[in-house]
């Protein structure tokens, strides 16, 4: 297993706590995440300031398990209302503009769990992409009632650790690209 950091002096991570993103409303949030694709809600806060100034602000953070319990850290994709800021919610602009910008992905066991997610979302109306053949994994993409773009992704044959077998290399690749994409 690899340590994060690869530095021995620091303390090693335990991988993603959760991701957080701005919505629109709570509940409908809550209705997609807990109702739509079964992750429960774990945790609602109601919070009256700033977490970091102290100042006056209002928000509902909501907390869905996506999983990874364990010896892995747990997983949990989390959202934030702002109470009379609508205005500033999602859907952002450029979410829709072109699908690789903003996305959340989660990984499912197989192919046929695949299959099923597909299913289930089309038949609740959601309009599915995929699955694409990234080469190591396949996906199949859709959005939430906030525009944010989701992902579940299957490896593609036995599990192969790509990032470990491929990390000697990737800082060659990087500086190749940053040569010829240079302007």
């Amino acid at each position: 297993m690899t340590r994060v950091p690869n530095d021995p002096d620091l303390p090693a991570v335990t991988g993603a706590h959760h991701a957080a993103f701005r919505c629109r409303n709570a509940e409908e949030t809550r209705a997609f995440y807990e109702d739509l694709l079964g992750f429960p809600m774990v945790q609602a806060l109601d919070i009256s300031e700033h977490p970091t100034t102290g100042e006056a602000l209002r928000y509902m953070h909501v907390f869905f398990d996506i999983g990874g319990h364990g010896d892995a850290a747990p997983n949990y994709i989390a959202f934030f209302e702002v109470a009379g800021d609508a205005d500033s919610a999602p859907p952002f602009e450029f979410k829709r503009q072109w699908g690789m910008d903003l996305h959340f992905a989660m990984g499912v066991a197989d192919h046929g769990a695949l299959d099923v997610w597909q299913e289930r979302l089309s038949a609740k109306g959601l309009e599915v992409e995929g699955p694409i053949d990234h080469g190591v994994f396949s996906s199949i993409y859709f959005h939430d009632p906030n525009g944010y773009r989701l992902e579940f992704a299957a490896q593609n044959g036995p599990q192969v650790d790509v990032f470990v077998r491929d990390g000697a290399q990737s800082h060659t690749i990087l500086k190749n690209w940053v040569a010829e994409t240079a302007s």
